[in-house]
């Protein structure tokens, strides 16, 4: 702001509460001695506060100073100035994502704001930049809003491609991991680029400088932001899993366009969403060859057979490794309907996903659609369970190997990685084991038929991070191994052979062709208060139905406008409901 703007007396603002359950914003008096003190310099759109609502003091965000348009009615003072926030072009994001994905703003504003409290202001000066280990230009660099999508191999060397983004000037940089931000921002300040972590640097951003981060960096406060890095578009830790199911791809994009600058998408397996914006397509190196060794095994053949889940060579490989992961993405029983004749997946002629068997006479999917029970490639009446969880599974190894198996999953604690040469564990283990000379994929199945339209590039995703651990440069080569029943698969027929850049337009065609995003729009309705706010939906041209499957409703639209007009015209119930929007 200017000197007019810092002498102008600040009477009144308006601030969004921290409440989830109010949409509302209201208006609040400043204190008079706050700008005789100069207290109310600090007070910019996105200051943090504390005030009174009803009969509790709670914090919020200012979203407007000096509103033209007041209520008519005794306003209260502000009880507080707690500090520094989001810039206002965040607030503006924020209330950008919260419409887009139909939850409310306040959410999105705890991810914004510093975690603990800045006294400071984002418009006094930063300190000049201080690069030494590059040229920087951003004059001749910065050329508009542009999309660029750039298909890498997962072995692929990304760091000219940061080298390039970072010469701009302040730029945001999203990766899928914390240990990835941690690395990448220590490599950039070894080449003298002003860089810090998001959240533990978060007033470098707001100061001017290079942010890098994993999803909640999207909503990063940059001052003088000149482009914006997303690498692996497609992994899955992008996308919030808690309403509302934001993606962190679709709101950087969204940020690219208000700004006007070049926002640059990587990946093996650009996404469809990423595709449908993509205005330049580059291909760095040959796509196909730069996945390290990847071998798909059919438990059915006679070599391969073995004690259960496990091949006895796969077994025998496992004994002569420095460090072995076996994947079993489970935690307890888990079942998998297969052919008891020809060995085949039992998945829905409709839409691929696997079926269950609520009763004796009916299949079903997740989507609801429902079939007699046989199986669609050879007829047969006759299917079996498979089911194991890795407490089941730690078991068995340990009778196999003859040795301690450490189980890694989500909840696991600390895991000792110095003595760990037998490692099993959901896919959270390939978050947090930096490199082994084998991973085993015992039911990749699992991964495949899980269920919603991303369950293959979910798995992907999982084979990606898979193909980094066994061939980290410190290291020989090592192999991913993909034990499935499902060779009918045309997924499995590219990795097979190696054609990974097809699958991309087939997996883009097959939205196209089924209207799913970003070719249509669904949002998922559950919890105690979903049946009442599914019955007072409009059903018009465009809006489908589908439900309820275990209480929860999916509502599908031919377009994502369609669906938030028609979701914003309900009224939601006291009851509590969940809203997921093509999570």
């Amino acid at each position: 702001m200017g000197n007019n703007t810092k002498q102008r007396l600040i009477k009144t603002v308006r601030v969004i509460p921290d409440i989830d359950g109010i949409t509302k914003e209201f208006d609040y008096l400043v204190p008079e001695d706050w700008n005789t003190s100069g207290e109310s310099k600090f007070l910019q759109v996105g200051t943090i506060v504390r005030m009174r609502f009803r009969n509790r003091i709670v914090r919020g965000w200012v979203s407007e100073i000096n509103p033209i348009e007041i209520p008519n009615v005794d306003l209260i003072p502000l009880k507080k100035l707690s500090g520094i926030g989001p810039s206002a072009e965040i607030v503006n994001l924020a209330k950008w994502a919260a419409k887009n994905w139909h939850g409310p703003v306040s959410k999105l504003l705890r991810v914004a704001s510093p975690k603990s409290m800045i006294r400071a202001r984002l418009n006094q000066e930063s300190e000049p930049l201080a690069q030494t280990g590059l040229s920087f230009a951003k004059a001749n660099l910065s050329s508009g809003f542009s999309v660029t999508g750039i298909e890498i191999s997962p072995l692929g060397d990304r760091w000219p491609i940061i080298q390039e983004t970072v010469m701009r000037g302040n730029s945001l940089i999203l990766v899928p991991s914390v240990k990835q931000a941690q690395l990448l921002v220590g490599r950039l300040k070894s080449i003298g680029v002003k860089s810090g972590l998001h959240g533990k640097d978060w007033l470098l951003g707001a100061r001017g400088g290079t942010i890098v981060g994993t999803r909640s960096a999207a909503f990063a406060t940059i001052k003088d932001l000149t482009s914006i890095l997303v690498i692996d578009e497609h992994d899955d830790a992008y996308r919030n899993e808690s309403a509302p199911t934001w993606n962190a791809r679709d709101v950087v994009l969204q940020r690219a366009k208000i700004k006007g600058i070049p926002i640059v998408f990587t990946s093996p397996i650009l996404s469809p969403e990423a595709r449908k914006e993509i205005q330049i397509t580059e291909t760095i190196g040959d796509i196909e060859t730069g996945w390290g060794s990847i071998r798909v095994l059919d438990p059915r053949q006679p070599a391969e057979r073995g004690y259960g889940l496990w091949p006895s060579g796969v077994i025998d490989q496992m004994k002569r490794s420095e460090r072995s992961i076996v994947i079993l993405n489970r935690k307890g029983r888990s079942k998998l309907l297969v052919c008891a004749s020809c060995g085949e997946i039992v998945i829905c002629s409709e839409c691929s996903l696997n079926m269950s068997q609520p009763d004796e006479d009916l299949l079903t999917c997740s989507r609801n659609h429902r079939r007699p029970v046989v199986c669609s490639f050879c007829l047969s009446t006759k299917l079996k369970n498979l089911r194991i969880g890795i407490g089941r599974a730690k078991e068995e190894l340990e009778a196999l190997l003859q040795e301690p198996v450490q189980e890694i999953h989500s909840n696991s604690e600390a895991v000792n990685l110095h003595n760990g040469k037998y490692l099993l564990g959901t896919n959270a283990a390939l978050h947090r084991v930096d490199w082994a000379d084998l991973i085993f994929f015992a039911d990749y199945d699992q991964e495949l038929y899980a269920g919603g339209y991303r369950s293959e590039e979910t798995a992907l995703s999982n084979l990606i991070r898979a193909t980094r651990i066994t061939n980290t440069r410190a290291r020989a080569n090592g192999q991913v191994v993909i034990q499935t029943h499902s060779h009918k698969s045309e997924l499995l027929r590219l990795i097979a052979t190696g054609q990974f850049s097809s699958w991309s337009e087939l997996h883009q065609q097959r939205r196209k062709l089924l209207s799913l995003p970003p070719y249509g729009s669904y949002a998922e309705v559950s919890g105690p208060g979903a049946k009442k706010y599914v019955d007072l939906i409009d059903v018009v041209e465009g809006i489908e139905i589908l439900g309820p499957i275990e209480e929860s409703w999916l509502i599908k639209s031919d377009s994502h406008s369609l669906l938030l007009r028609t979701l914003s015209k309900v009224e939601r119930p006291k009851e509590r409901i969940r809203i997921a929007i093509n999570g």
